[in-house]
């Protein structure tokens, strides 16, 4: 079964393309029921550039992620790069990831299948993804993602995500002891941190469902300036973060997806208003 193309844009959110219709990703759902999209418009609107910049070096080290996981390690494919983004930034975020990268025993997945397994989850467009139609049998409230790396670890399964971020994260919320001034950069670790791991859990749910693949462990990997980070959680807590996840796709599509029509509809009856009979 290969899709045409699997990414695609409905109404400002990412979508793909499923044997269930168009679902929203992972992200989309994240983003439209976790945190304030308003605020990150607001903080891009005071940091100009600063969210492409993020994104490029989310890009170029995913990719050195991918090829490196394959055994292309010289990175001939960035001949092209520019130099000085090569030096001050994708080698200070790089710094430690290989190390980390290197303890998998096999690669079963790595942006894409690895080898001739699982080759129908790609689109002509590339791009791999799996999904979930959800818990309900009468409707369809699913989601698709595109995991980053499936592994095997000393004989466990292992779904792992990389992120890259300016400051670390954190698998605690900051307590009474943390310095006043480290406060805020902890809480903000702490919840980017529970964000990937209800993506894990989706992502998990999604490999049950399309590719019959159930971790073991979920890590994630983080990757900053200063050193890179490894978060492991064990399948009891994956099994607790994936109750979290659904019931965030039940807020998504019982509320979330039901206001965003009801705009949609409110704003076509205001452009109708001002239409011309003639």
């Amino acid at each position: 079964m290969l899709f045409r193309s699997t990414r695609l844009t409905i109404n400002g959110s990412r979508h793909y393309k499923t044997p269930f219709g168009s679902l929203p990703s992972v992200t989309t759902i994240l983003g439209a029921t976790q945190g304030s999209k308003a605020a990150l418009e607001r903080w891009a609107k005071k940091n100009p550039g600063k969210k492409e910049q993020a994104a490029r070096r989310g890009t170029a080290i995913h990719a050195r992620m991918e090829h490196y996981l394959l055994g292309q390690k010289d990175f001939s494919y960035e001949e092209n790069e520019d130099p000085e983004f090569i030096k001050d930034t994708i080698e200070r975020f790089w710094n430690g990831l290989s190390e980390k990268l290197d303890k998998f025993d096999k690669v079963i997945w790595a942006e894409n299948p690895a080898n001739d397994d699982f080759q129908w989850t790609i689109g002509s467009d590339g791009i791999s993804r799996v999904w979930s139609p959800g818990e309900h049998e009468s409707e369809v409230r699913g989601w698709a993602g595109a995991p980053d790396i499936i592994a095997t670890y000393k004989g466990k399964v292992v779904l792992g995500d990389l992120k890259t971020s300016n400051n670390p994260y954190y698998s605690k919320w900051p307590d009474s002891s943390t310095p006043k001034s480290e406060y805020g950069k902890k809480r903000s670790g702490f919840m980017k941190y529970q964000k990937c791991q209800l993506q894990l859990a989706a992502y998990a749910l999604g490999l049950e469902h399309t590719i019959n693949i159930i971790p073991d462990l979920c890590m994630t990997f983080v990757a900053t300036k200063e050193d890179s980070q490894v978060f492991v959680i064990q399948k009891h807590t994956i099994e607790k973060y994936k109750q979290k996840w659904l019931d965030i796709v039940t807020k998504y599509y019982e509320e979330v997806l039901p206001s965003k029509k009801k705009a949609v509809v409110e704003m076509e009856g205001i452009d109708g208003d001002n239409i011309d009979p003639k």
